[in-house]
């Protein structure tokens, strides 16, 4: 039988339903911050509520039209329903930042967060209240009534808000000021501030044309007269965070054979860009620094590979991962993650080892300096168990689904260090890669992660927290460079001093101004030398380490 239900109560029931079933990480975090249940502070609590239920109260009222309340409604509460899961089961935030790197996510990663607990919570939370809210036959007045009836739910919404703040504006001021991230944790208004901030960049994004950092880029003297051509391998690593790594004092031994390297330089205070590889990853390569950067310039203007490129440097992009985010889009650029090699792949993904595949025949077929980036991988998760091969489960028990609620911390953690431990490996083998090519030709490699990740640290999980906000395991990010002897040689690179350098802090910022220093290409209007790990390691005389 068919319920009917004025759309005025039907809006405050919903608006009731919001605030009470669909925002728990809010009212962990609120509960979080005033432990102490005095009476002042339940009366706060109690006035959040009572806010958010009249603020909801007064948007939906507005709605309140024939033909539209429902639609609107059942919209809402499916929508809700998938951002309170990711919310509550991984401790993200909604916000800008986060849906582009989840509209930017490729399907197979995409897949990996849809299992049983996501379907079980859209069913109960979702589709069911859908169902009940389409079934409702909604009563609306005639039309002058109804403005009346709304308008009255309104002020009273607006009255309420008022009495509030007079009694209480302190504490909204001082707990929303000093915990900004909760305003990402206020749904539904965190994804629909989201998707228009989103929406609003996306058109502006495609009006601006590429600004070109070009014009005057040559190579310095040092390149010009170097004996060799240069090889240089950039790494991009995905979601892995510094602390799991044992050359930066992790108690498990995780990088077992960049240990026994020689001339391997690690540097232990690299700070990433940003949290989610949708802002890192194009951040990585800009010449602006992370106060500096947004989406607009990050994808309005030429990038370290355009500069290289025009330079004389073949650039080539491989990726194992969800694109370059128009990192690559002026270079050559090939996708790995989806070709059908036994060796390297399954059914489900490729592992990165696929990166180095045929790779000696890209380097056969040029004469020119080749700067290659490879896109891993890395660490991604949640289904961390599927990024290692069998071989590289050393760590057990593991986590092997991606409903990382049904793990313990360890076996989240176990699964996690194998996918260093695989790195580790992989890039060992870049290294062996390239010191086979080192007698006739310099060869040089770079290995920095675009963020970090939570493994329950704090109760989140994965990675995209607010920068402001974000814990250090999400933006401490490891960085290693392999110098051969010939390159240092042939760029009068002083390794010893950059060594020295290893326990400075860096970050992204110095990537853009540190590869054009390290390879001698002159941009004069781009590159800042106070920014250049190797500006101060670098004379006219050859070194050799």
């Amino acid at each position: 039988m068919t319920k009917t239900l004025r759309s005025e109560y039907l809006v405050l029931f919903f608006s009731i339903l919001l605030v009470a079933g669909y925002n728990q990480s809010l009212w962990q975090g609120l509960l979080e911050t005033h432990s102490d249940l005095s009476l002042h502070n339940v009366l706060f609590l109690t006035s959040c509520a009572v806010f958010l239920t009249a603020f909801f109260n007064i948007i939906f009222s507005l709605l309140a039209v024939k033909n539209l309340l429902k639609p609107v409604l059942i919209t809402i509460v499916i929508c809700s329903a998938l951002t309170s899961y990711f919310m509550d089961s991984y401790g993200v935030m909604i916000d800008a930042n986060m849906l582009q790197n989840t509209v930017e996510t490729d399907t197979s990663e995409a897949l990996e967060l849809f299992n049983f607990s996501f379907a079980l919570h859209l069913l109960i939370w979702g589709l069911l209240p859908a169902w009940v809210l389409y079934k409702i036959d909604i009563q609306h007045a005639t039309f002058f009534r109804q403005a009346t009836i709304n308008v009255f739910s309104i002020l009273m919404s607006i009255l309420a808000i008022g009495l509030i703040a007079a009694f209480f504006y302190q504490d909204y001021a001082s707990t929303f000021r000093n915990h900004r991230e909760f305003r990402s944790l206020i749904n539904p208004t965190n994804y629909i501030h989201a998707i228009d901030k989103t929406i609003r960049s996306q058109f502006k994004q495609a009006e601006i044309a590429i600004v070109p950092i070009t014009q005057n880029v040559k190579l310095g003297a040092i390149a010009s007269k170097k004996k060799h051509r240069t090889i240089t391998i950039f790494v991009a690593g995905e979601a892995a965070r510094a602390q799991e790594f044992h050359l930066n004092g992790y108690a498990r031994q995780t990088t077992p054979l960049l240990e026994t390297r020689e001339n391997l330089i690690n540097f232990k205070h690299v700070s990433s860009c940003g949290t989610a590889t949708a802002i890192s990853l194009p951040c990585m390569f800009s010449m602006f620094s992370r106060d500096n950067y947004d989406n607009d310039k990050g994808h309005g203007y030429e990038s370290l590979l355009d500069v290289l490129a025009a330079s004389g440097t073949n650039v080539l992009w491989r990726d194992n991962n969800s694109g370059c985010k128009g990192v690559c889009d002026r270079v050559d650029h090939e996708d790995v993650a989806h070709i059908n090699i036994p060796d390297f792949c399954n059914d489900k993904e490729c592992f990165d080892e696929v990166l180095l595949n045929n790779l000696e025949q890209t380097v056969s077929k040029s004469d020119h300096d080749l700067f290659i980036v490879l896109h891993q991988k890395g660490s991604h998760g949640p289904a961390y168990y599927q990024r290692v091969p069998k071989a590289f489960e050393q760590f057990t028990p593991i986590c092997q689904t991606s409903e990382l609620q049904d793990c313990t911390r360890q076996e989240i953690t176990n699964a996690y260090d194998n996918t260093v431990l695989y790195t580790d490996y992989v890039l060992d083998k870049v290294i062996s890669f390239l010191k086979a090519q080192s007698d006739q030709i310099n060869t040089a490699m770079i290995y920095v992660s675009d963020h970090g990740e939570s493994l329950g640290e704090k109760n989140m999980y994965l990675h995209g927290a607010p920068y402001f906000m974000a814990p250090d395991e999400q933006t401490h990010v490891p960085m290693i460079m392999w110098l051969s002897d010939a390159f240092v040689s042939d760029y009068h690179i002083d390794r010893s001093c950059v060594v020295k350098k290893e326990d400075n802090a860096f970050s992204h910022d110095n990537l853009f101004h540190s590869v054009l220093g390290m390879l001698d290409i002159v941009s004069p209007e781009n590159y800042q030398s106070d920014l250049d790990m190797f500006d101060s390691c670098k004379n006219s005389s050859v070194n050799k380490a």
